[in-house]
C-alpha cells in the first residue's frame, strides 16, 4: 500500500525558516517557486510578505508537522 492510498495518515506540513541578508531577518516561506519564493516575516512588530530570489536566502530550518490518527482498538 503506497502513502496515497493509506487513509490513517494526515499529509505533512513543512515549515521552512529563512535569513534574509539583505533585510537582515529571519522570515518563513509561505510559498515556494521555481526561480523565487514568497517570504513572511516581522520587523519591529510590523508582519511583511515580499518575494525573494531563491539564491537571496538561506534555508536556516525546516520543521515537520505531521498528525497520527488513533484507531479505537489503540486507545
Amino acid at each position: 500500500m503506497n502513502k496515497q492510498e493509506n487513509s490513517d495518515e494526515i499529509p505533512e506540513n513543512t515549515i521552512t525558516y529563512v535569513y534574509i541578508p539583505d533585510e537582515g531577518v529571519y522570515g518563513t516561506i509561505i510559498s515556494q517557486g521555481a526561480w523565487a519564493s514568497m517570504v513572511e516575516y516581522f520587523d519591529g512588530g510590523v508582519g511583511y510578505t515580499i518575494e525573494v530570489p531563491n539564491d537571496e536566502y538561506y534555508v536556516v530550518d525546516e520543521i515537520g508537522i505531521g498528525y497520527i490518527k488513533e484507531k479505537e482498538e489503540n486507545l
